[in-house]
């Protein structure tokens, strides 16, 4: 008898387990179909979060004070000029032999960047100077001072990009290896 009390109780107890287990996963529940708890994306649920995206990137770019992007486009114009001179200061030192000639009238100047170098070949010129130092006057071997004239036919060499060239008394003739601006 108690044998056949075990089999029936092990009968009604992996009854019991089974019957726990089916509860157990049918209460599993993947939620509504389109809600949040649905595991499957639909297109809707896509396109809202989309235009929550937007939304986003719209105030974002927007809700800044007029001043502040007007401020900060000055910066980056700025920063633009200065990678536009670099960038003509680097083409000029790579191309070719990067030698052009640049003929100036009287009272312009010629502001030369950084390692450009310079030879007076006609007319009149003044060295214009920096407060770091003068012009590399390469030929004679001496640094040309504030005013200072350019003799033909030297080697001039610009050290920095501050605002260094020369001033022009009457109409000159230059040959020009890096980057320069007329003013």
């Amino acid at each position: 008898m108690w044998k056949k009390i075990k089999k029936n109780s092990f009968f009604i107890i992996v009854t019991l387990l089974i019957a726990v287990i089916a509860i157990d996963t049918s209460s599993i529940s993947f939620g509504q179909p389109g809600g949040s708890e649905d595991p499957l994306v639909t297109f809707s649920f896509v396109e809202k979060r989309i235009e929550q995206l937007k939304y986003y990137i719209d105030e974002k770019l927007n809700g800044g004070s007029t001043d502040n992007n007007n401020s900060e486009i000055q910066r980056l114009s700025q920063e633009n000029e200065a990678i536009k001179k670099q960038l003509a200061q680097l083409m000029a030192n790579t191309s070719g032999t990067g030698l052009e000639i640049v003929e100036l009238k009287d009272g312009q100047r010629l502001i030369c960047g950084a390692g450009t170098e310079i030879i007076l070949r006609s007319g009149y010129a003044k060295a214009i100077v920096s407060e770091l130092g003068g012009l590399s006057d390469l030929t004679s071997g001496k640094d040309l001072a504030s005013n200072e004239s350019i003799s033909l036919n030297h080697l001039i060499l610009i050290p920095r990009d501050d605002g260094r060239g020369a001033y022009i008394e009457k109409f000159a003739i230059f040959i020009v290896k890096g980057y320069y601006e007329i003013k």
